[in-house]
């Protein structure tokens, strides 16, 4: 391939010489080679022809001398065959082996082991040639000589000798000699004369060529004056005259080009002229847009700010009203109020979310999350809110028997996607059902692709309003009549909350049906065990009229070793407790939002209860609540708020006991109750576990509290005071910054509340200076504030802030802060103080610049700054696939950790470069997140890092 790729670079010219020239070269090649074998193949037959001749003529004439032992007739025949020329040596042996004669040089090789056959040797300088002689018997005696006659002879009879004969090659090598260069001498003669003759006549061919090759590279070059001087033989000349032609064609095309790209040239210059005055708008307009941006973010921090902070007061005080009204009517102006506050806050909350999706600042954090629990959460506070009278609609979740009890995700924002779609379901859905179906697609070692699929029996959305669901304040009805309210941006935060978690959203519509809302979730597992419960191994008789609800409920009871026989009237339960009252441990009852059906549950309960002594759980639909009905709430064992939550259903089957003895001859009405209303209590979705556990916790251990609240509106601190005096809490107030630092210097408090945006100090600033205070170095700091961006609340912690809580508060949520950082901090600091020395040891820092403190936090805080940009930059080079680029800013780290005493990144980065450098990306994911989370330490344990002094 090479060699031809050299013969098509070569001149026409030479590549026409060597087309005319080889083939004669190579017949003349083949010619030589084989007159020349066959000469030296003649020859060597001849030689080997002679040692033949030569050895049968011996042969015959040596019987006789062998025969009579006669040596000189033996020397005599030997003489007569070195005559015949090339013969180098002849010897003639004797049955004992012995020779017997020799004639010529000496021999090239010695006697060889002597057989009865004929021995035929070639050697580089000698054929040779071993032939047997035997002694023939005469068959007859001639009658006048009496001697044998020879002429008729019979077999051999015995071997009695062997003759030797030895041909010598040198003759022939002198004529090889001779071959060799008589056929060189004519193949040069030859090949020379036809490669001039080739060469005369490729010059002669390919010389137009060339001259036409010549004036086209002329034409390439914009040569135009040679490539019209062109001259060609009388054979070319209409070739010669279009090469010229095409020449003044293409000078002229040449000229008119040059023109234009003058006019080009001139319209470019005042183009760029335009071009840069458009840049420098364009560039201010972008620092326009860029301020505007932090305007518009400043904006939404401050609307934050102004808006939460009058809604805690309205929300807080409606707390406290609440607890004190015995008027229905008073309590439902002031329930009217708490929804409405609580509807501008969630809108609030969207125009906050979807900012934060456009600016690409929403976070996700990464927890424990228990799916099932959290779908039964969202149903319960849903259908406690929206739910009506008229609205009477089953809310059915629904697992697959593979989908685990914890993953890993943001439990928050995952709340947020189902309250949006499940909410939309039931405010357009009016009978029927609503059902979540959760099931576990794929399923890696480090990946959990859930399915989420929503389905309601509402109103539908028509096939042409679809494409408008997913946009930002955009309804499928946007008149001023519409029915059904709201800003239009849930779905839009949906979507990208969604797609934020690696998932895809979409949705499917009938009018006549209903809609289905189905996406996916990237999650991961967990490492948090399973709690599976005990089987209960009892027997209930299960009342629920619906019979969507009342499989759903069967399956569940059947899952945790409830036997449950169903039934769907009143009769049906009556018959069944005739039948079986001795294996019933229970009822199971429920019952709609009205006093028909408080009544009759009145009765079958009390019936159960004094006939039977077979205790019963209460099951009420939204928006029912026990205050509404005491009586039945008085002798039930256990009362739940439908849609049921497995977690609260399992722990009233597993403690249901008959309640106290009462009198049921003349069944107790909602109106006649009014009087017992110190004993109502709303039926709200029920705290999980650990909730009770801190509410219970929180009233025994926040009495003798000190409490620094620190706020700048009046109103938020005398709303503490009330949430806080009656718990035993003393509470001591600061209107600002600096009066909290001065009242913090002059006492001790075990907690300390701290607002943060106040004027001319704010709580950031005040907690950095709390901080020096030696005394309040490890007191906790809670932020009570109305920032809701990520970026503010990062700051807060920054600033030496243990937690936050966000504008409105609830009151349980405060007491349970409080007694969470008061009565635990002595573990938290403990478990503070390891983090801190699992990722930074400021005594190998402070050794390795030989204990100058100064010198040691610079150098510390030179690497730490610039952590974040380079967690960004690991993360982007991952993302890309950059092996190169990704191990130059790991060994960059690797390097600089090693001076600054942070132990636990250094190994990290070592592990992470090592592994990269050997194995590249293969595997590299577990390695990058324990490095990412190595870093991550740095960053959380760096305010808290105690220097010594000087």
């Amino acid at each position: 391939m090479k060699a031809l790729g050299k013969i098509k670079t070569l001149s026409p010219s030479k590549t026409l010489f060597w087309i005319i020239f080889t083939p004669p070269l190579i017949l003349s090649l083949a010619a030589a080679c084989f007159l020349f074998f066959s000469r030296i193949s003649d020859l060597e037959q001849q030689l080997e022809n002679k040692a033949l001749i030569i050895s049968d003529l011996l042969v015959s004439n040596s019987q006789t001398s062998l025969a009579s032992d006669h040596a000189p007739l033996s020397a005599q025949l030997l003489q007569n065959a070195l005559s015949y020329g090339d013969v180098h040596n002849i010897q003639i042996f004797n049955s004992k082996y012995h020779i017997v004669a020799e004639t010529g040089a000496a021999p090239y090789l010695p006697s060889p082991t002597l057989t009865e056959q004929t021995i035929n040797e070639q050697k580089d300088n000698a054929i040779i040639r071993i032939t047997p002689i035997y002694h023939i018997l005469p068959t007859q005696v001639d009658d006048i000589s009496g001697q044998p006659d020879f002429t008729n002879l019979r077999t051999p009879n015995h071997l009695i000798g062997w003759v030797k004969v030895e041909i010598s090659k040198d003759k022939l090598a002198i004529q090889t000699y001779q071959l060799i260069s008589l056929l060189a001498l004519f193949f040069a003669f030859f090949n020379g004369i036809t490669a001039y003759v080739a060469w005369q006549a490729s010059h002669y061919l390919a010389r137009p060529s060339e001259i036409i090759t010549g004036a086209i590279n002329n034409l390439v070059k914009g040569q135009f004056a040679s490539a019209k001087s062109l001259k060609l033989s009388p054979q070319f000349s209409l070739l010669e005259k279009g090469i010229r032609d095409l020449a003044e064609r293409l000078e002229s095309h040449k000229e008119e080009l040059n023109a234009g790209i003058e006019q080009s040239t001139e319209d470019l210059r005042s183009n760029l002229d335009s071009l840069e005055e458009k840049s420098a708008q364009l560039h201010i307009a972008n620092k326009e847009a860029m301020e505007s941006n932090r305007l518009k973010s400043q904006f939404l921090a401050n609307i934050s700010h102004e808006v939460r902070t009058p809604l805690n007061a309205i929300l807080g005080y409606t707390k406290i009203l609440q607890k004190n009204l015995v008027d229905d009517q008073q309590k439902i102006y002031i329930d009217t109020i708490e929804q409405s506050t609580n509807s501008l806050l969630a809108i609030i909350g969207d125009i906050l979310d979807f900012s934060k999706i456009e600016a690409g600042k929403l976070s996700l954090d990464h927890g424990d999350v228990n799916l099932r629990e959290l779908v039964d959460d969202v149903y319960q506070i849903l259908s406690a809110s929206l739910l009506t009278s008229e609205k009477q609609i089953d809310l059915v979740p629904e697992f697959s028997e593979d989908v685990p009890q914890w993953v890993t995700g943001d439990a928050v924002r995952i709340r947020q996607i189902l309250n949006n779609l499940i909410g939309n379901a039931i405010k357009f859905t009016h009978k029927g059902s609503i059902r979540t179906k959760v099931t576990l697609v794929k399923q890696t070692s480090d990946q959990l692709l859930f399915s989420f699929k929503v389905i309601d029996t509402g109103i539908g959305i028509p096939e042409n309003k679809l494409n408008r669901l997913f946009k930002p304040f955009s309804q499928v009805d946007n008149s001023t009549t519409r029915q059904f309210g709201g800003t239009g941006l849930g779905l839009v935060i949906t979507k990208k909350l969604v797609e934020q978690m690696d998932g895809n959203i979409d949705v499917y519509s009938d009018q006549k049906s209903g809609s289905t809302f189905y996406f996916t979730l990237n999650l991961q597992p967990s490492e948090k065990p399973a709690q599976i419960p005990e089987k209960l191994h009892k027997q209930f008789i299960l009342l629920e009229p619906s019979h969507l609800y009342r499989l759903y409920l069967t399956h569940y009871l059947k899952s945790i070793g409830v036997q449950c026989t169903a039934c769907s009237t009143l009769e049906q339960v009556i018959a069944k407790l005739g039948q079986q009252d001795a294996d019933i441990d229970g009822l199971l009852i429920s019952i709609t939002p009205s006093d028909k059906s408080a009544n009759e549950a009145h009765e079958l309960i009390s019936y159960a209860s004094l006939q039977f002594q077979i205790p019963s759980i209460l099951m009420i639909q939204p928006p029912g609540q026990t205050t509404h009905y005491p009586a039945l709430k008085a002798i039930c064992s256990s009362t739940l708020l439908k849609p049921i939550s497995h977690k609260h259903l399992y722990h009233a089957l597993k403690t249901i006991s008959l309640p106290m003895k009462i009198d049921t001859a003349t069944p107790l009405l909602p109106k006649q109750q009014a009087h017992i209303a110190e004993e109502q209590v709303q039926i709200e979705p029920q705290p999980s576990i650990d909730s009770q556990d801190l509410q219970i916790e929180s009233e025994q251990q926040t009495h003798g509290l000190k409490v620094l609240a620190v706020d700048d509106t009046p109103i938020n601190l005398q709303l503490m005071s009330h949430w806080l005096a009656p718990n035993g809490i003393e509470v001591t107030l600061a209107y600002s910054g600096k009066q909290a630092i001065n009242i913090a210097k002059e006492n001790t408090f075990d907690l300390i509340l701290m607002d943060i945006q106040m004027p001319e100090m704010d709580g950031i600033e005040t907690t950095k200076q709390l901080r020096t205070l030696e005394a309040y170095q490890d007191i906790p700091i809670i932020a009570v504030t109305a920032h809701a961006l990520g970026i503010e609340q990062e700051k807060m912690l920054l600033s030496g802030i243990n937690a936050y809580l966000t504008k409105p508060i609830d009151e349980n949520i405060l007491l349970n802060t409080i007694v969470k950082w008061c009565t635990k901090k002595g573990n938290y600091q403990e478990q503070l103080n390891s983090e801190i020395a699992n990722a930074f040891d400021v005594n190998k820092a402070l050794e390795i610049v030989n204990h100058k403190t100064d010198v040691a936090k610079e150098m510390f805080d030179m690497l730490a700054d610039t952590l974040e940009d380079e967690k960004r930059l690991i993360k982007h080079h991952f993302e890309h696939q950059d092996l190169e680029k990704l191990i130059h800013v790991v060994h960059r780290i690797h390097g600089a950790s090693k001076y600054t005493g942070t132990i636990n990144m250094t190994r990290h980065a070592g592990y992470l470069e090592t592994h990269l450098k050997e194995l590249g990306f293969e595997e590299a994911e577990g390695v990058l997140e324990d490095f990412l989370d190595a870093i991550d330490q740095v960053i959380n344990a760096r305010p808290w890092i105690k220097w010594p002094q000087e």
